[in-house]
């Protein structure tokens, strides 16, 4: 370990000193991208073992490089490097995709479909109502709703709520993986999960129509974005059918370079969701559920090999997301954001109990499930990003705030959630998500 500190410092000193580096590139990757790309995902590799060694997640530390490293701090991973490898997160969030629908089976959810239904619906209805209430008790210190006429405040306190309600399939696979927990609380929280993600997107389709006809918009502008936003989810999932027929007759057929042929799905979809407006992320997941549920047997060597590649996509995607946040957001306005992220918590906490209890679910679920849903990540960002293009300014100005509490639950969450797995005593194994230094 020291001997890859000493090298890593090395490295970060020339990025430092080779000024020529930082000089500004046009048309392919520039070379310093891909070089300072690499200083950075060596540092997460190393800042996830050290988070390791003291009994904290792999990607708590791989969050802290990003952020180290990125614009908001040392600035060493510029914001124009990380533009020019956006394409390596999306293959990152494609991938994740990919293997969180696979790992969200029929037989699962059939056999836990009561707590999953109750805890949903509980935690995300308590988490709306507490999020909407606690934005209109601080709307004199919440710059996008103190300017606000009247009519338009509660439809944009909504929507600000809806986008904070999302959880993050991408932290609680990346756990999952990582400890290699199995039991009630884990498989539980994945149904959870996964399944409130495509109902936040629905209950945003809403509240956006809702908040854009109240800030000004006539009915046919806001009918127009309800019916765009509507055929943005169902052509996800339309595309999802589609990949996962493609996926499923590949492996039936070929059932060769698996990893390649998963890259090149990803790149493909990624390519047609940005030609057809689609959602990467959701159509994605559904390809990687129906392809688990519909030819189970064929998917094993395919669920096997996104099991193998998830060290260096969670790195990837982790070591950007914490280069992406901007520590100035939370300093502007922390302390709407701590109030925010202790009600969410608190609602998160009591909504999660009661619909576990209510469905007669295992004691463990009921005391530990909660520490799952804390977590926020890609898909609150994207929303947030969502709202900061199509609502010029309240959009913006919520982004920032957003951004603030996400920040803090992508921090946060991720230690919740290992410390609730292990008070189940659904930690078995640990399996590394880091790369080992060849020299231990």
């Amino acid at each position: 370990m020291i001997r890859r500190l000493v090298v890593l410092a090395l490295l970060i000193g020339g990025a430092i000193l080779l000024e020529p580096l930082r000089s500004p590139t046009e048309g392919v990757i520039a070379p310093r991208s891909l070089f300072l790309f690499g200083i950075l995902l060596l540092t997460a590799d190393t800042f996830g073992a050290l988070a390791h060694d003291v009994g904290l997640p792999r990607l708590v530390g791989y969050l802290v490089a990003g952020l180290a490293l990125g614009p908001s701090v040392s600035g060493i991973v510029p914001s124009g490097v990380l533009e020019d490898m956006g394409t390596m997160k999306r293959l990152a969030i494609g991938l994740i995709g990919l293997l969180a629908g696979a790992e969200l089976r029929v037989a699962d959810l059939r056999l836990r479909r009561r707590a999953v239904g109750w805890i949903l619906v509980m935690q995300t209805g308590l988490v709306l109502a507490a999020l909407v209430a606690v934005t209109l008790a601080l709307r004199s210190w919440i710059p996008f709703l103190a300017t606000l006429p009247g009519p338009a405040v509660f439809s944009v306190a909504l929507l600000f709520s809806v986008v904070l309600t999302v959880n993050s399939p991408m932290v609680t696979l990346a756990l999952l993986t990582e400890t290699r927990a199995r039991g009630p609380v884990a498989r539980t929280t994945l149904g959870v999960v996964l399944v409130a993600d495509v109902v936040v997107i629905f209950l945003f389709t809403v509240a956006f129509s809702l908040a854009q006809a109240r800030l000004g918009g006539d009915s046919t502008s806001a009918l127009a974005a309800l019916i765009r936003l509507l055929r943005e989810v169902f052509g996800s999932l339309l595309a999802g059918v589609v990949i996962g027929g493609i996926v499923s007759l590949y492996l039936r057929f070929v059932k060769r370079e698996l990893v390649v042929f998963a890259v090149v799905v990803v790149f493909a979809t990624a390519a047609a969701a940005q030609a057809l407006h689609f959602e990467l992320l959701l159509s994605l997941l559904t390809a990687g559920f129906l392809v688990e549920n519909v030819a189970p047997v064929r998917a094993e060597p395919l669920v096997a090999t996104l099991h193998l590649t998830a060290v260096p996509v969670f790195v990837i995607f982790f070591a950007m997301a914490g280069a992406e946040l901007r520590v100035q957001e939370f300093a502007s306005l922390w302390g709407v954001v701590l109030v925010v992220v202790v009600v969410r918590a608190a609602a998160i906490y009591a909504g999660s109990g009661i619909g576990a209890r209510y469905a007669g679910a295992e004691e463990v679920v009921v005391r530990y499930a909660w520490t799952g849903l804390v977590s926020q990540a890609g898909v609150a960002l994207g929303l947030a990003a969502v709202l900061a293009e199509r609502l010029p300014g309240v959009g913006v100005a919520m982004q920032t705030l957003m951004i603030g509490v996400i920040a803090v639950n992508e921090s946060v969450g991720p230690i919740l959630f290992r410390r609730g797995l292990s008070r189940a005593g659904e930690i078995a194994v640990e399996q590394p998500l880091a790369c080992r230094d060849s020299a231990h």
